[in-house]
């Protein structure tokens, strides 16, 4: 009996100890991203996957520009195994970076939302004005690009650094789009530029509207739509003479330490449970089955362009150094 006994207690314990190494090593698996995306996806999304795939995910969150300067600084010895939620022209200009990848639901993605085989798209973004009309003064609320070059506006517009930021970048390719890359587009936009308060960060710009520091503000329709439907003093406005609507980009980085959970992570970010979450945060799903909140106005209602992403790409160096040129300029 007592040779039994502690045979069992042998075999009790070596059964335990691997039961415990077992559970460390399916908690241990992880996932590294590095992510321009704002918080509130963040928070709603991340636990949802993990959740979901029992895989840990550990954020590196930043702009768009400063997550790809990181990669670049980190080529050949990777600590991230997926971008999300960046600008597309960035990823574009960076494909050595990052290798193709096809999710599961590949078929549900709205295929004038796959501009790129590099990178795979999350959400669709619109650039709107936020307007605070405690603030304007007297001044009529802006319709257009092209009302923002007026005088009234000095001072009144709160923009990010379009060298600094991926959707500001959106911003200045898109009025470049309308009105041409030439002097009638460039002077349209220097005027803009003129009465402009710059911020490093896009996040700040419907912030500083909604708390008065700012008339109007050129940013992302899901941020705008977060502070009015939190009963700031705000109103949203969509450019009469056109705006774009853009996927923002997740994609696979290229020797990251752990490409099995990267593509999970991908592969749930395109989900429908995963997209109706965008769709109820404010943000254009990217799915065909999957449709954008009621409180923002119909796509077929808003007058978009077709966004030339290839071209923005292409031009993105020669048009920041223009935009550096203006900003002395204006300033």
């Amino acid at each position: 009996m007592k040779i039994t006994s502690f045979f069992s207690k042998i075999f009790f314990y070596a059964s335990a100890f691997t039961a415990l190494i077992s559970a460390n090593t399916i908690a241990a698996e992880t996932v590294a991203v590095y992510t321009a995306a704002p918080q509130k996806l963040i928070d709603t999304l991340v636990p949802a996957f993990e959740k979901q795939s029992g895989i840990k995910v550990e954020i590196v969150k930043a702009g768009s520009g400063e997550l790809l300067n990181r990669l670049r600084a980190e080529k050949g010895r990777q600590t991230a195994d997926v971008i999300w939620s960046v600008g597309g022209e960035l990823v574009d200009f960076n494909k050595e970076l990052f290798v193709n990848y096809t999710p599961k639901d590949d078929d549900k993605i709205n295929p004038q939302l796959r501009p790129s085989q590099t990178w795979l798209p999350f959400t669709a973004i619109v650039s709107v004005f936020l307007v605070n009309n405690q603030q304007m003064k007297g001044a009529d609320v802006p319709k257009s690009w092209s009302d923002l070059t007026k005088s009234a506006y000095k001072g009144k517009i709160s923009s990010a650094r379009a060298d600094k930021s991926g959707s500001s970048y959106i911003q200045l390719a898109t009025v470049l789009q309308i009105y041409g890359n030439n002097d009638k587009g460039w002077d349209t936009y220097k005027n803009i530029m003129a009465n402009m308060v710059l911020s490093n960060s896009s996040g700040a710009v419907p912030r500083f509207v909604n708390d008065g520091e700012a008339a109007v503000g050129i940013t992302l329709e899901d941020a705008a739509l977060r502070y009015k439907l939190g009963g700031g003093p705000v109103e949203i406005v969509y450019p009469s003479d056109g705006t774009s609507l853009v996927p923002d980009a997740m994609a696979l980085v290229a020797n990251g330490p752990n490409p099995s959970a990267g593509k999970q992570f991908l592969d749930y970010m395109i989900s429908k449970d995963a997209q109706s979450s965008v769709a109820a945060i404010g943000r254009r799903p990217v799915r065909i089955d999957v449709e954008s909140v009621k409180e923002l106005t119909p796509l077929n209602q808003i007058k978009t362009i077709e966004y030339d992403l290839l071209w923005a790409v292409e031009n993105k160096k020669q048009l920041v150094g223009r935009w550096s040129d203006t900003l002395l300029d204006v300033q």
